[in-house]
């Protein structure tokens, strides 16, 4: 009787071990995110020959906004490095980003228009009225490179904690990874852009 119980009691334990959930913690440095699309922006969306009609020492107009690290924050700014080198090795995420510089001066154009906004998912948005079907494509096109470039990050961060590259662990990453891109296009939004909330609420800058 008293074998049954300990093979029944260690059969319930084996079960009990086999349907437990393991949480895993994935560590994501938020600052450092940020820097690192800061630098493969500044890095992958130069169009070429955009430096021909450049003096030299002469720094390059964009729309985009770049911010110089102070030296307390070296660590970070060498673990942006890191993350950048993940990113900068897979093709799909550098060609989106080559993608986008290409078009910048068309995106900017609708941004000034007031006709699309920069939403809180990292995406742009439709405002107001109806854009043309040329323009419907552009911003279109656009926002499958933001998804690409925001993916390209939560993989990175995956890679860096050395953990399965799988659907859950993308799914954890994720909303930290839009999170962080949507703030730098709010940061990085001209005067006069449309920028929205986490809240959803939209504001002219």
């Amino acid at each position: 009787m008293k074998r049954k119980m300990k093979i029944l009691t260690a059969v319930f334990f084996s079960m009990m071990v086999s349907c437990a959930v393991i949480t895993v913690n994935i560590y994501f440095p938020e600052k450092e995110v940020q820097e690192a699309y800061k630098q493969l922006e500044k890095e992958l969306m130069q169009t070429d020959g955009q430096d021909e009609d450049r003096k030299p020492g002469e720094r390059p107009e964009s729309s985009i906004k770049f911010y110089l690290v102070s030296p307390a924050y070296a660590q970070e700014a060498n673990l942006a490095e890191k993350i950048s080198e993940i990113v900068k090795k897979m093709p799909d995420v550098v060609n989106a980003y080559k993608e986008m510089g290409a078009r910048i001066t068309e995106i900017d154009r609708l941004r000034d228009s007031g006709a699309v906004g920069e939403g809180n998912k990292g995406l742009l948005v439709v405002r107001e009225g109806k854009l043309s079907p040329a323009d419907q494509k552009l911003l279109e096109m656009e926002n499958e490179n933001r998804k690409t470039v925001i993916q390209g990050m939560a993989r990175a961060i995956i890679r860096l904690n050395r953990l399965p590259e799988n659907e859950e662990n993308l799914k954890m990453v994720m909303p930290q990874a839009v999170e962080q891109f949507a703030a730098l296009r709010r940061d990085s939004a001209k005067k006069g852009w449309w920028i929205q909330d986490a809240n959803g609420n939209w504001t002219r800058k």
